[in-house]
């Protein structure tokens, strides 16, 4: 509040952001997708927009948003990411964490949606991103397996028994 008051948005939103994460974590959905929500609200207001803060929230508010099933309110949030994403990327001249997590959100919403090849072939892009960029992945080689493991845990078309037995595979070779 301080910091509202103040016009200091950056540390509005880290402190949201951390509040939301924390709320999440020991179980307060409804707190943490609101104190998320104000993180997002503020991040394009921050005085460091240089440093993406829309982007350092993207993550945690779209993971809130489809673990207490609010899909219309992600819906309208992915393209941006999406964009966000690639834009850091082009400034940078290099592959990032925000390209892949971006396009895990869109085939979760795909998913949600009830489009399942859809969210196949935004996988697909995600796995040709990950064997294109080596030298960049190999940087975020964790965040990478983790995030794929986390996407064959929660996306129905990564299972061995729903889905395309090669794309299963692939996931599944890319994430060990």
């Amino acid at each position: 509040r301080v910091a509202e008051a103040h016009g200091f948005f950056s540390v509005e939103c880290r402190s949201c952001l951390g509040l939301g994460k924390s709320a999440m974590l020991e179980g307060r959905a409804d707190e943490g997708v609101e104190m998320l929500r104000h993180a997002m609200t503020a991040a394009p207001l921050s005085e460091e927009n240089e440093n993406n803060m829309e982007l350092n929230v993207f993550p945690a508010f779209t993971n809130a948003l489809f673990l207490t099933h609010a899909i219309d309110e992600v819906e309208p949030l992915v393209p941006r990411y999406l964009e966000a994403a690639k834009a850091l990327s082009a400034k940078k001249g290099c592959l990032g964490y925000y390209d892949l997590h971006s396009l895990y959100t869109s085939a979760l919403l795909h998913e949600a949606r009830g489009r399942p090849q859809e969210a196949a072939m935004e996988v697909r892009v995600l796995l040709d991103l990950i064997r294109e960029s080596e030298s960049t992945v190999q940087d975020l080689s964790g965040r990478c397996r983790g995030l794929l493991r986390h996407a064959s845990v929660r996306l129905q078309i990564l299972r061995p028994e729903l889905g395309e037995e090669e794309l299963v595979q692939s996931v599944a070779a890319e994430r060990t």
